[in-house]
Formats: structure tokens, sequence, C-alpha cells
């Protein structure tokens, strides 16, 4: 195909197809009407035509909003929208919130809320009184060190996170200039803090899914088992519909990369088979899991009834505090790494996309099994070696002996 070039347009070749965009704005050059690619080498005046009412059309688009008030609060209600209370009008979101998945909405207003998040109750000021030309990256640490004393390291940590896409947006939007929360390193576990969704003993997990089953809560002991032998997060356990399971395996995509459509082909190991096959789903449902009247749970309904049985557990004795079914994604993790499997072999089970995320499934692993391992591996090489030396030598004597003889 020809490539045709022509002011105020770029072109991109991919595959022998070329293709058209709007220098200016990235935007792709198309018929409005059939949303199909105009192509310049057979319909120059429309492309041209096309270009010139994209190029105009420009000009009408409205300037970014300035926050009359330049604080952290106008910066928040923009980004996340203002819920109708008596103080002042709703707002509606942007719609790079509304873009974001519902359990990620709810985790960055645990930090965000202007009333209740962790960041307005650990500074003790309000949002308004925050200038955006005040934020410096010193003072997103100031935040960071606040939060963690006041809620933990790991809070801290995440509200620098949160804050990042927040000052990411305000200045796509032309509300900042710069990201003071870019770069803010996260601060390290403190020697002795207690290990996040820690891996659950074997035990353990007998004694909550028997529980669990006493109780006729054969939802949630559904959600235990996948949680344990296939390595679901609990926003895949909720979500996933009952064609995910096609015997003797489950075929998925993970919600947490569901944009990139890549699949999951796991065949199901055999404890979790057999409870499948006793316990066969109702392909009528909306979900795979579901509760005793046929219905989805919410992530927060299946987490406090693991929470209340880990409790009763604990209290009991009968188990460790601690327990979350997070947890069990880290024992199949710590089960498959204790295994010494390959590392690629451990993502394509967990459904991980990067050597990094593997890498945290690690944390409980057995390190000393794989030093013993790599000692045996030494053992075998040493000695081979030393075999190789006896071997020659006693050549080269034999060699010695032959030649003294003749």
């Amino acid at each position: 195909m020809t490539t045709i070039r022509i002011p105020r347009v770029k072109s991109y070749r991919s595959n022998g197809q070329t293709y058209y965009y709007l220098r200016k704005t990235g935007e792709r050059i198309i018929d409005p009407a059939t949303g199909k690619p105009i192509d310049p080498a057979r319909n120059l005046t429309e492309f041209v035509t096309r270009v010139d009412a994209m190029t105009d059309a420009l000009d009408e688009l409205p300037k970014p909003v300035k926050l009359k008030s330049g604080t952290l609060l106008a910066l928040i209600e923009e980004f996340r929208g203002r819920p109708v209370n008596s103080n002042a009008t709703k707002k509606e979101p942007s719609p790079e919130w509304l873009a974001l998945a519902p359990a990620t909405r709810t985790s960055y207003d645990r930090i965000l809320d202007p009333q209740t998040g962790y960041l307005r109750r650990a500074i003790h000021l309000d949002f308004d009184q925050i200038g955006l030309h005040t934020i410096n990256k010193p003072n997103v640490v100031r935040f960071r060190n606040k939060v963690a004393k006041r809620f933990g390291f790991w809070t801290g940590n995440y509200t620098v996170r949160v804050l990042r896409p927040l000052f990411a947006w305000g200045i796509l939007y032309g509300h900042m200039t710069t990201n003071p929360a870019a770069g803010v390193p996260a601060l390290d576990r403190p020697e002795g803090t207690p290990v996040q969704h820690r891996s659950w003993a074997p035990q353990e997990f007998e004694i909550m899914l028997a529980a669990a089953r006493e109780r006729g809560w054969q939802g949630i002991a559904l959600a235990l088992v996948l949680a344990r032998y296939a390595g679901w997060p609990l926003g895949d356990i909720v979500h996933q519909p009952p064609t995910t399971w096609q015997c003797p395996r489950l075929i998925y995509t993970r919600r947490k990369i569901r944009k990139r459509g890549r699949t999951t082909n796991l065949l199901a190991p055999d404890r979790l088979r057999q409870i499948l096959e006793l316990n066969p789903p109702d392909m009528m449902a909306k979900t795979l899991v579901t509760n005793d009247r046929g219905e989805p749970y919410t992530e927060s309904g299946i987490r406090t009834m693991i929470h209340r049985l880990a409790s009763e557990l604990a209290k009991a004795g009968a188990a460790k505090p601690g327990l979350t079914i997070h947890g069990l994604r880290h024992s199949l993790g710590k089960e498959l790494y204790d295994l010494g499997l390959e590392r690629e072999a451990r993502k394509a089970v967990m459904a991980h996309e990067s050597d990094a995320a593997s890498k945290v499934y690690e944390r409980d692993g057995d390190r000393s099994r794989h030093a013993d391992r790599a000692v045996r591996a030494l053992n075998r090489q040493h000695n081979k070696a030393s075999t190789d030396a006896v071997n020659a030598n006693r050549t080269r004597k034999r060699l010695k002996l032959s030649s003294d003889c003749v």
C-alpha cells in the first residue's frame, strides 16, 4: 500500500497496513458514519475533508477547567466526583474514575475520601486548606510518613500509590504541571511486622473448610478451594461465570488483566475437580460461586464470612490469627516454589504477568529446601570431578607402566 504524506497527519505502518492519525491529538482518521478508516490513496478528497473537520473541531474544544480554589479537595472532587450532601451540589466523576474497577474505586476512596479517608485522618488538615502549588515531593513524603505512623507502613505506601495516578490525572487535565508523587520510594517493612496475607498451614485450611461445610456454606467452601488450588484472588472468585468450569479445566481471564485479554487454561487439580464434580455449578447462575439462594456473593460478603470463621478458630486455638482468603493464593505460590518449579510454570498457574508479581509469592517459600537442592547439585558436580580426576590418574599410571615394560 502506498503511504501518502499530508500536513497535520502522521502515518503508521503495521503488517502491510497503513494507518493515519491527526498529528496534534493522535486521533485516528475514520469515517464518522461507518467507523471505518479512510484511505487517501482511494479517496483523497474525502480524507482531506475529514482532516479539515477534525482540525476545526479542535478550536471548539473547551480549555482545561482551572480549579477556582486550586486545592487538593477540588482536584479530588474533579477526579472522583462529589456525592450529594447538604453543603454542596453533586459533581459527576471523571471518565477516568469510572473506568476503574469497582474494587479499585473503593480502595482509592479509603485513602482519598475528604472526611473519612486515611490521608485526611492522618494529617488532621482539611483538603480545601491544601493548595496544589504547595504539594511537592517532600510534602508527599510527609503524607506517606504520617499515614504510615497511624495506620501502618503498607497503608502509607499505598497512599503514595493512590496519589500518583491522582496527580497524573491532574496533569492530563491541566490542573498541575508536575507529579510530586512520582519517584517517592516505598517504606521498608519494619522488622517484626506480621506478613500481610500470610500463607495457611495445611491443617488450618482443612479445619476452615470443614467449618464452612458444617455451617452449610457450600459457596464459601468452594471459594476456599478455588483460592487454595487454583490461586484465584477474591475478585475472580465472586465474578467468574459458571462457564469457566469446563471439566476437567478452568478456562478464564483474570479480571485484573481482562483488558489485555490473556486467557488462562488450567487443568484443575484433583481436589478441586472432585469437589466441582460432586457439586456441579449451576450453569444458569450469574457466577460460579453462589450463596444458598443461588445469588452471587460480594467481595465484602465473602471477606466478612471468612474473617468470622477465622476469628472463631483462632479463639478456639484451632488456627493462628491472621488468616485471610488471599493468603490461600500465597499458599499455592509457596507450594509451587517449594516444588522447585521454574518461574514460567508458576506464572502460568498463578496467571501472573510479570516476574515481579511472581516473586511476591516466593516470600513464604522454604529457602532451605532450595539451598539443600543446590548443595546436592554441587555435591554431584564435585563428586563427578573427583571421580574424573581419579580415573585420569589411573589412566596415566597404566600408560606409564606400559611404557616401562617396553
